[in-house]
């Protein structure tokens, strides 16, 4: 796989006092380059599995979950 790198842009559409608030009390003790390394990785796992679930899709694999049945 490539190696994946975090665009440019990301950092503005989540900047670090908004991951402080999703991390909740888990970011208490960590520094803002803690929290902006866990956003990087958290946004290149997202692309990842967005890039997994497109070549599934495209190949007809996507596993779909089955609608509850109603009585």
């Amino acid at each position: 796989m490539d190696d994946m790198v975090e665009p440019q842009g990301a950092r503005d559409v989540l900047p670090i006092l908004r991951c402080r608030q999703l991390l909740g009390d888990e970011a208490t003790d960590l520094t803002d380059a803690e929290v902006e390394e866990l956003r990087r990785h958290a946004h290149v796992l997202a692309h990842a599995l967005l890039e997994v679930f497109l070549h599934r899709r495209a190949q007809g694999r996507v596993n779909r979950c089955a609608r509850p049945q109603t009585p």
